[in-house]
């Protein structure tokens, strides 16, 4: 069965570059008969917002996106990631990292903007240095490959693009992409809507699900939303939130944009209308010819 989501981090409200995901994955999910589940990623807690979570569940509604099951908090699952930390490094090649940032740069080199891990640790830890990290002793080659719907097969070897990436803190919080396979694992998520700035965060996450022995979800990377600048919409960029008193309008610009081509007489229809058109011809070929 087909089991969607769409997993904000409740740093501030949602912006039009939210809203685009968030309607693909929805529109996704229904197109395809399925459910569709929402999972607020509050872990990192210097990122929250008092109330931002309230605020998306809200904004979410006023645009008629409803979903099922109640809303998952990464921050209620510890005891859930607790059980896996142990299993991980019992069972698993894991190894701790006492690199501070200024290590991680002397020992690290810089490809297409990210910092790729030497594996430094593996054989210069030191006892008298705290753990900041436990890594996974990627092998070598670290080959993986992802089936993303609308591109198609997408192969990468981690020991090039990433180097041994962090799966939990030294206080046991785990890592984004250890919280996101493991919530994925729990709740049957067969389908995974995201956008294309997460894509080597997809494959670092289907590493991890075959060292787990989990199988890896259908990945659709939809285009990303940029200010004029050629910048990702975000908060970081200073995204304005949405404006809610127009929700039609919002809906039909993000369908727009997903190059969904609703029809002029939708203008003036209802929010509940026009989702409702866009599920039943959500058309995923259109991204084939995006870059």
């Amino acid at each position: 069965m087909y089991v969607g989501r769409f997993a904000p981090t409740p740093s501030g409200p949602l912006h039009f570059g939210s809203i685009v995901t968030a309607i693909g994955s929805y529109c996704d999910a229904k197109f395809n008969g399925g459910r569709w589940i929402i999972r607020i990623d509050d872990l990192d807690e210097e990122r929250n917002v008092s109330g931002a979570d309230r605020n998306i569940l809200h904004t979410l509604e006023c645009l008629g996106l409803y979903w099922d099951d109640q809303p998952i908090y990464q921050s209620q699952q510890k005891s859930y990631y607790e059980d896996w930390r142990d299993v991980l490094k019992k069972k698993y090649d894991i190894y701790p990292c006492s690199c501070s940032r200024k290590t991680l740069r002397e020992h690290s080199v810089i490809k297409g903007g990210d910092w790729i891990y030497s594996g430094h640790c593996k054989t210069h830890f030191s006892k008298q240095k705290p753990i900041r990290n436990h890594r996974l002793n990627l092998r070598q080659p670290c080959t993986i490959t992802i089936n993303d719907i609308g591109q198609g097969p997408i192969t990468e070897d981690l020991c090039v693009t990433s180097g041994d990436f962090v799966v939990f803190k030294a206080d046991g919080t785990p890592s984004y992409h250890l919280a996101s396979v493991l919530d994925d694992y729990r709740l049957g998520i067969s389908h995974v809507v995201r956008g294309r700035d997460l894509l080597r965060s997809s494959i670092r996450q289907a590493e991890l699900q075959r060292v787990l022995g989990q199988l890896t979800p259908s990945f659709l990377h939809l285009p990303l939303v940029t200010n004029e600048k050629g910048q990702k919409l975000s908060k970081q960029n200073k995204a304005v939130p949405i404006n809610l008193k127009v929700p039609q309008k919002v809906i039909i610009n993000a369908l727009k944009f997903l190059s969904q081509n609703p029809p002029s007489e939708l203008s003036s229809a209802s929010s509940e209308e026009i989702l409702n058109w866009a599920s039943e011809h959500w058309d995923r070929s259109v991204f084939q010819s995006k870059d």
